[in-house]
């Protein structure tokens, strides 16, 4: 459903503003119609030239008719999929101990055992405190531009489908928690307004249900770059819930993060035709999904043992940014989350791993050739190099091969926060593997088509001092 060209043009809609130019177009004309009975001419008995019988008739006519131009704009100066934070100094209580950006240790052996940990927060039981004791996620924010001030630029008027705040594991009680009720004033500073951008915005915030709450602070934003930002908070949130009225939830809080699928704009832009956006990556994806047959004796993740796939991978938020030599054609990326599994003990997952490949197109730019390597480096440490072939439907969806050897230690990662039966701790790997991979919600472009997309860019507005 992600990656149906509807749903695209419905999530399209909110993000684009139409300007239709009206014409009256006026053609006119002028026909002319001769006629001669008889051709003249010299007799033979004189050097006359006989009288002749030419006629002439002129019409002039006038046609009109209204005619439509439809413009389309980008209309929003920010438009994210999911953004997560790990908060510090928010609480003198044990922590969620989510890691660093809210993720890294979310899928590690201590939050699948600590009773006070992101996954099962009841309270002050924590083994282990943890340095980011809170936790920021937001779900699909987005921002428009906020004319007041006589339209003064870099004012935003934004809101998310949901947010969440928690200072620490007390979850119950301390956590603030908004379903499409929340809403915020930012006003933008711009520090680089050249991709990636570096933009500081002081912002006041508030909540309606489930939970009622103000939130007031201030974000450093570097991004975007193919949808990926590095965030960095400073704020206080005070609020409380509707279900438990009488207690209350006030703490300050700093914080890094990060958010994936996320595009900026500057004012600037929203006056340039989406012909004319300018793109930054050759491949955005949503989910990929994969069956994996390898070399492997260990038992399969399946409860059927006869299927012929023992493992699996599962990449969620992944981005190809093209390196600027070579045609482009190099490119580094990331996903946000990226499990791998070549059977019930051998699994690993990673945050944010480091990725490097090449693109080479077969034929035609549908079919496309990817050797890569890749390093996962947390929880998991695990080094895969390989290559996959991927067919391309240009709708929002994609097929692909994939041949490589992955070897490494599953580390921190612990497979019963996705099956309670799973072993506590995983074993270390080393196999060659073969894999049929599923892509949605999944748009590729040329590396050709990215760089003449970047020399489209708005120029520095920077000295002029206006801004």
């Amino acid at each position: 459903m992600l990656t149906g060209c509807a749903l695209e043009k419905e999530i399209r809609k909110p993000l684009t503003r139409t300007e239709t130019d009206f014409y009256t177009l006026t053609e006119r004309d002028t026909t002319v119609h001769d006629r001669v009975q008889n051709v003249p001419g010299a007799s033979s008995e004189s050097t006359l030239v006989a009288t002749t019988s030419r006629s002439q008739s002129r019409k002039s006519y006038t046609t009109t008719w209204d005619s439509t131009a439809d413009r389309q704009y980008p209309n929003f100066l920010r438009a994210g999929g999911l953004e997560v934070a790990g908060l510090l100094g928010s609480s003198s209580l044990n922590g969620a101990a989510t890691g660093i950006f809210g993720l890294y240790s979310l899928f590690t052996s201590d939050q699948v055992n600590d009773t006070g940990s992101f996954w099962h927060g009841h309270g002050p039981q924590s083994k282990e405190s943890g340095i980011t004791k809170g936790e920021l996620v937001r779900f699909m924010p987005v921002e428009y531009r906020l004319r007041w001030f006589d339209d003064a630029p870099n004012w935003t008027l934004g809101w998310s489908l949901a947010e969440y705040l928690t200072p620490d594991e007390d979850r119950a009680h301390h956590a603030l928690v908004s379903i499409g009720t929340n809403m915020y004033v930012r006003r933008r500073f711009f520090i680089r307004d050249q991709i990636p951008y570096m933009i500081f915005s002081p912002f006041l915030g508030a909540s309606v249900y489930p939970s009622a709450y103000v939130n007031l602070g201030g974000e450093l934003l570097l991004g975007s770059l193919a949808g990926l930002n590095a965030r960095a908070y400073a704020g206080l949130a005070s609020g409380f819930s509707w279900s438990d009225p009488m207690m209350g939830s006030t703490f300050p809080y700093f914080g890094l993060g990060v958010s994936v699928m996320d595009f900026t704009n500057r004012v600037e832009e929203t006056e340039h035709e989406w012909k004319d956006y300018v793109n930054t990556g050759i491949n955005f994806n949503i989910i990929e999904g994969s069956l994996i047959k390898s070399g492997s004796s260990d038992v399969t993740i399946f409860s059927d043992s006869t299927i012929a796939f023992g493992g699996g991978q599962l990449k969620f938020a992944s981005v190809e940014i093209p390196l600027p030599f070579a045609n482009y054609h190099f490119w580094a990326g990331t996903s946000l989350l990226n499990w791998l599994s070549f059977g019930f003990h051998e699994q690993s997952m990673s945050v944010l791993p480091l990725r490097v490949g090449y693109r080479q197109y077969v034929f035609t730019e549908s079919l496309m050739l990817e050797p890569f390597l890749e390093l996962n480096y947390y929880p998991s440490t695990v080094f895969n190099i390989g290559a996959r072939l991927k067919l391309d439907s240009r709708g929002g969806a994609g097929i692909g091969l994939t041949a490589g050897y992955a070897s490494g230690s599953p580390g921190a990662f612990s497979p019963t926060v996705f099956n309670s039966a799973a072993p506590p701790v995983g074993s270390s790997f080393g196999t060659a593997y073969l894999g049929v991979t599923l892509f949605l919600g999944d748009w590729n472009f040329t590396p050709e088509f990215v760089r003449e997309s970047r020399t489209k860019e708005i120029p520095s507005t920077m000295g002029e001092g206006a801004r």
